[in-house]
């Protein structure tokens, strides 16, 4: 078969549309959510188990956009006494063995989109390293999204299983919420 060029541009076209097409989750008119890409090299998701409510935010207590990660009770509690922050430290989540664990924590610091998260959602080691995958959304500039009654602190804390032989290393995906994905989540 002899294709011309202009035809085999055309065919090329279409096989690239309906990948594209298929890529997106089909033909309806939504847009679909944000995906995550995958976790880095080496690294496994979070366990459900291992997952832990943020400590709740006062008027003068929360965290600054940070990545921490706590080896005992004396960390966890200087983090949250220091006198920037002014906090009560609050309760280490209960199953935490410091001989076995180690809490890991990460916040935005304060945000005026209800829309924007970060999640700790995955770790490993890979090479010579302890890596923790950290994923952050924020809506798109310009966007107007809904509108929080006031400021809020998106934070992720999980436990990991202990390890102080190796550096960690924080792998972070940063993804934008568009216009039209903070409309579609509104309905």
């Amino acid at each position: 078969m002899i294709h011309s060029a202009r035809g085999g541009a055309r065919a090329l076209t279409l096989v690239t549309a309906l990948a594209a097409l298929a890529a997106c989750g089909g033909g309806d008119d939504k847009p679909k959510e944000p995906q995550a890409g995958p976790l880095p090299p080496g690294t496994q998701p979070i366990a459900a188990t291992s997952r832990f409510p943020a400590p709740e935010r006062t008027a003068n207590c929360y965290a600054s956009p940070i990545r921490i990660v706590f080896h005992s009770q004396m960390e966890w509690d200087a983090f949250w006494k220091d006198e920037r922050r002014g906090c009560t430290p609050p309760p280490v989540p209960p199953g935490v063995d410091w001989g076995k664990d180690m809490l890991v924590f990460a916040a935005m610091g304060k945000r005026m989109s209800p829309q924007d998260s970060i999640s700790i959602d995955g770790a490993g080691m890979r090479n010579d390293s302890v890596i923790v995958a950290i994923r952050r959304w924020m809506l798109a500039d310009g966007c107007t999204g809904d509108q929080a009654k006031g400021p809020v602190f998106p934070a992720s804390l999980v436990k990991i299983p202990a390890d102080t032989a190796h550096p960690l290393r924080f792998s972070e995906e940063h993804r934008k919420i568009t216009c039209d994905q903070a409309a579609t989540a509104r309905q």
